[in-house]
């Protein structure tokens, strides 16, 4: 494998007690997601929503997700050029893992309405999308292939197994999914047109604020969404 190289000519960088710091509002903006994700995690331990597999999964998925945030700001970002490229890997594999434990989540909350063999392929082909996802990024070096595992999970699994529940029992907390998900565009289109405001808070920047306010979204579909769902529970379909 040959790492890419890279160019810190334009990467902004600042010396905080005499240690090197790039990109510094991308670090923070980082930390601002574990923020966010860690207080999702710890309300919902408080609030006891923890007690149903889907809602332990959503849990660790804001646990996963802060931890990895941290891990790419500081080594995958603050510490580039020292770590190299091969410092974005534990960031990235976290991240990619935390995306993986949430389409489960919505995967096996969905199982109940479904036919049993859907959710059985999709709950093994869950462990070979993020293997595959996990050996191309690795190989290649590219987030790309990050960005592309979570647009797999959170715009495609997440949304279309949450919007078929939602069909069927039309619980109103699944709404926060679906902003979740626009928000998730949002970061998405910042990210791969390279949205800057300034070039100390550039694209990075912008998307890890609509990624904030994704996680939010997130949190209050787990606050508030049924988790164990019912056939006989379901909304009939009245026929005119």
């Amino acid at each position: 494998m040959l790492e890419p190289v890279i160019d810190f000519t334009n990467m902004p960088y600042l010396h905080l007690f005499g240690i090197k710091i790039l990109e510094p509002f991308t670090v923070l903006t980082n930390l601002f997601i574990a923020a966010a994700c860690f207080y999702a995690y710890r309300k919902l331990q408080v609030k006891g929503l923890t007690q149903t597999l889907p809602h332990r999964l959503i849990s660790l998925f804001f646990l996963l997700m802060g931890i990895s945030t941290i891990l790419g700001g500081v080594i995958g970002h603050a510490f580039l050029y020292e770590t190299g490229m091969y410092g974005k890997i534990p960031g990235w594999y976290i991240s990619m893992a935390a995306v993986a434990v949430f389409e489960r989540a919505a995967i096996i909350h969905s199982r109940p309405l479904m036919n049993k063999n859907i959710g059985q392929f999709f709950s093994w082909f869950n462990y070979a999308e993020i293997l595959t996802f996990m050996i191309l990024s690795l190989i290649t070096l590219r987030f790309t292939f990050v960005i592309m595992h979570a647009m797999y999970g959170l715009l495609i699994v997440v949304f279309c197994f949450e919007l078929y529940v939602y069909s069927k029992t039309k619980d109103p907390a699944l709404k926060h999914i679906f902003y979740a998900t626009a928000w998730g565009f949002v970061a998405l289109l910042c990210h791969a047109y390279q949205l800057s405001i300034h070039y100390w808070f550039n694209y990075n920047d912008v998307s890890h604020m609509a990624m904030i306010a994704s996680i939010l979204q997130y949190y209050k579909a787990a606050v508030g969404m049924q988790a164990e769902i019912k056939k006989e529970e379901m909304i009939p379909v009245r026929l005119e």
